[in-house]
Order: structure tokens, then C-alpha cells, then sequence
């Protein structure tokens, strides 16, 4: 067993630098380590995910360490990016860097910083106007269609990256698996697993009938000699708008008179599925991380 112990952690389709990045865990992410292969670590994420990690990204722990991990009070970071520091002031030592939704084991509250410890050991300061301690987080965070809409314009403009599920860079699955783990949810990762979750909303372009936070999918139907393929998703975020990483994070419209008229991606539309209070298909909360 293990836990991600840099801000974002890569995860390979190979045990090489050079593969493909299949995913990134984030800090304090606990990780079920299946086989090692030299300096690599082949991983299972929360969501299933399976791939691999060098030695670097994770922080090896008995099952008695990994629980104590889970148990212990924690924070939870919320900006998109930020720091972590060796004293109580932005002008000591940087410890590292952070990004939304990373985790760590909380030692103590010191005045307008929480004292944290890293799951291999250091000890740094975080702003407290930047997190949130993780069982009060928990307890008020929920998806909702405001809140879903409210994150996903937060990252507005991160740059697309093939494989991203952080705030340093997302490509579409992985943007709205952000999205929704902001919210309390872990999703499957990819498009192609997430077309499968939640509930059928819609597969006729009739737009009408979604609601903010569906997520909305495209790609090329099936035919009779080949399966339906899900290559894109993006968030519904109402007034005719959807949001996806394509290129960056951006806006788009199915209005053909909107300046944001998407017209390439409403052609291939599939279909939308909705998650507000639907946990079918391998959607878990993001405390069960840690029970």
C-alpha cells in the first residue's frame, strides 16, 4: 500500500518515463500497490485505475501506516495552486507546491496557518484561507448544480493535457473528474467509463432537457461494422453552454447564433448523463478514500 506524496503524481501506461501518462493521483491520494517492477510501482487508484508510478511519487506504507494515514485528522487544499511553507510566513522556505484537492495529515492549527505533516514525513505550514479541514470540507460539500458550475469556471483556461486530472493541467475526463471530486465525488476516469455511470438523460440533441452538472458526451455512433466509440465529455453548465478542456478549459455553445458556437462537437454529439445524486456505476464518495 501507499499514498501520493507529491502535489501531482504521474501514473503511466509503462514502467518508463517515456510512456504514455494514463492519470496523475494527488497528494495524500491512498494507493493499493499490486507489483513492482525495478523503480516502479504498478497502482490501483480509488477509482480502479490501474497503472504505474515510480518510486519517487509514492510513499510506501505498512497497512498499520496506511490506516493511521486514513484516520488522522487531515486538511484538504482548495486553491488552484499555492504553496506550503517551513514557518508561519510566505517568506520562509517554500516546502512544496500544492493544487486543488491535495490532502495532508493536519498536526496542529497555529495561528492563520494549519501546521501539516506530508506522508513521508515533512512538516510545512499551509494558509489557512487556502484549505479546509477535511471532516468539516466533507460534511459541506456536496454536488449541487450551482457548486458544480461554480468549480468548473474556477479552472477556467488550464492548459489541455493528455492524461491531466489536476489544476496544472486536464484533458476532458479528466477536467470533469476534477469537477466533481471538488464536490465530493469520485468518478470514473475516463470518458469512456463515464458515459457509463450516473443516469441516461438524453441522446437526441434535445439540450432542453439537461440541467448544470450533466456531463455531456461525444464521439462516433455505432454502425454496423464498428461499436459506438466516446472520445469527448464536457459539463453542461445551462444556457444552451457547456464546458470542456479542448485546447484549455473553455466555454462552447450548441447555439448556432452564439460567437461560442461549437458546431464540430455538436455534430458528433452521443449523449449526456446526469450525476447530481446518482452513484451508479463506480461513483464513490471521496471520503471513502480514507474509511
Amino acid at each position: 500500500m501507499g499514498v501520493a506524496r507529491n502535489s501531482v503524481v504521474n501514473i503511466r501506461s509503462n514502467p518508463r518515463h517515456s510512456a504514455e501518462l494514463a492519470t496523475q493521483a494527488l497528494l495524500g491520494m491512498p494507493l493499493k500497490v499490486l507489483k513492482k517492477e525495478g523503480s516502479w510501482y504498478l497502482i490501483q487508484t480509488p477509482e480502479d485505475y490501474i497503472s504505474w508510478i515510480d518510486a519517487g511519487g509514492i510513499q510506501l506504507m505498512t497497512d498499520a501506516e496506511l490506516e493511521e494515514w486514513k484516520q488522522t485528522e487531515k486538511i484538504i487544499y482548495l486553491n488552484n495552486f499555492g504553496f506550503s511553507y517551513s514557518d508561519r510566513s510566505t517568506d520562509s522556505q517554500v516546502i512544496s507546491d500544492l493544487v486543488m484537492g491535495n490532502v495532508l495529515k493536519m498536526i496542529s492549527e497555529n495561528g492563520n496557518y494549519y501546521e501539516v505533516e506530508y506522508p513521508d514525513g515533512r512538516n510545512a505550514f499551509v494558509r489557512k484561507n487556502e484549505a479546509m479541514l477535511f471532516n468539516v470540507w466533507k460534511t459541506m460539500t456536496k454536488p449541487t448544480q450551482e457548486t458544480l458550475v461554480t468549480t468548473s469556471k474556477q479552472l477556467m483556461g488550464i492548459p489541455y493535457l493528455w492524461g491531466g486530472t489536476s489544476s496544472k493541467g486536464v484533458d476532458c475526463s479528466g477536467f470533469t473528474k476534477t469537477i466533481y471530486l471538488m464536490n465530493g465525488k469520485i468518478i470514473p476516469r475516463d470518458a469512456s467509463q463515464q458515459v457509463f455511470a450516473g443516469e441516461f438523460v438524453d441522446d437526441s440533441k434535445d439540450f432542453e432537457s439537461l440541467q448544470p452538472g450533466d456531463l455531456i458526451f461525444f464521439g462516433t455512433p455505432a454502425t454496423a461494422d464498428r461499436s459506438r466509440r466516446v472520445v469527448h465529455v464536457g459539463m453542461w453548465i445551462g444556457n444552451n453552454e457547456f464546458i470542456h478542456s479542448s485546447g484549455r478549459v473553455r466555454i462552447s455553445s450548441v447555439d448556432p447564433n452564439a460567437p461560442n458556437f461549437d458546431e464540430f462537437n455538436v455534430n458528433r454529439y452521443l449523449e449526456s448523463r446526469r450525476y447530481i445524486e446518482k452513484n451508479e456505476g463506480n461513483v464513490i464518495e471521496v471520503s471513502d478514500m480514507f474509511n
